[in-house]
């Protein structure tokens, strides 16, 4: 992996930027990587693609890859990426604590073959599978390819993130194929838990939807209770969509069953350490 020594650009959050997160549930910003960083993210996703890791989940034709899970585990760039200041600072700024890696996952969102995503909260999954006690989490998405109108934008909802749809009763549990209690029935197509049509019509014309977009090495902050879904991609143009979930150290799950996997729901609380020096380019 390359360095650079010092680091290339750090971004650091502005009040008036954090506000508009609390009030929109989401924050975006153009271009925070360079091309070259991006490129390094790609080798390190050609590496782990190959790879028939437990954490490799496929789309329905069973060729197609959907996701990869625990990147970090396994990936020294992607390791150091979770620890980049724009990213780590930001989140402790955001969360108001230090924080540590809840998930890290790549969607892949393949050209001609990427399938939809159904509009759903996170932190239902967070709750109902982990024991994660409050919606006190935040997901950090990089983008590793342009992301337009055509190749499968996350739809949100802003604004939506203010209300705890699943315990007003509005989420329901599809018990895909009868698999309650795999943890591929969190990640597929066919969600566990999604929201209803009326509920999302009903905060569509309230809220209105927003798709953001923009070049590779963007990066888009949302909030675990922020409505989002996207359409399957039937354009020739790849959508990887890097998730890194940073949880607040004061906001461990219980676990109250059986765990899911550690490539999924990482049992490692330590704190993380800004990456000072160095960066991937």
């Amino acid at each position: 992996m390359l360095y650079t020594n010092p680091i290339e650009k750090t971004v650091t959050l502005t009040a008036e930027q954090i506000k508009d997160y609390r009030e929109n549930g989401l924050l975006f910003i153009p271009e925070l990587f360079s091309q070259k960083q991006v490129e390094a993210m790609h080798a390190a996703v050609e590496d782990l693609i190959v790879k028939d890791t437990p954490g490799r989940m496929l789309e329905k034709d069973n060729t197609t890859v959907r996701a990869l899970h625990g990147c970090h585990l396994d990936s020294e760039t992607f390791n150091a990426l979770t620890r980049h200041p724009s990213l780590l600072k930001s989140a402790c700024e955001i969360l108001n604590n230090d924080v540590y890696v809840y998930q890290f996952k790549i969607n892949f969102k393949a050209a001609f073959g990427g399938d939809l995503w159904p509009w759903h909260q996170d932190f239902v999954f967070w709750d109902e599978e982990d024991g994660m006690p409050s919606p006190k989490a935040l997901n950090v998405a990089v983008f590793l390819d342009e992301c337009n109108e055509f190749n499968g934008p996350i739809y949100f909802i802003p604004g939506s993130h203010k209300e705890s749809l699943f315990h007003l009763g509005q989420i329901k549990s599809s018990g895909v194929n009868g698999q309650e209690k795999d943890w591929k029935s969190n990640v597929s197509a066919a969600l566990k838990y999604s929201l209803d049509k009326e509920t999302i019509a009903k905060l569509a014309d309230e809220k209105g939807i927003i798709a953001p977009k923009g070049p590779s090495g963007s990066v888009l902050f949302f909030h675990c209770n922020l409505v989002h879904g996207s359409a399957p991609n039937i354009s020739p143009y790849d959508r990887r969509l890097l998730i890194i979930t940073y949880n607040s150290i004061n906001n461990i799950p219980t676990f109250k069953g059986q765990p899911r996997p550690e490539f999924l729901v990482s049992r490692d609380h330590t704190p993380l350490k800004l990456l000072c020096d160095k960066v991937l380019i």
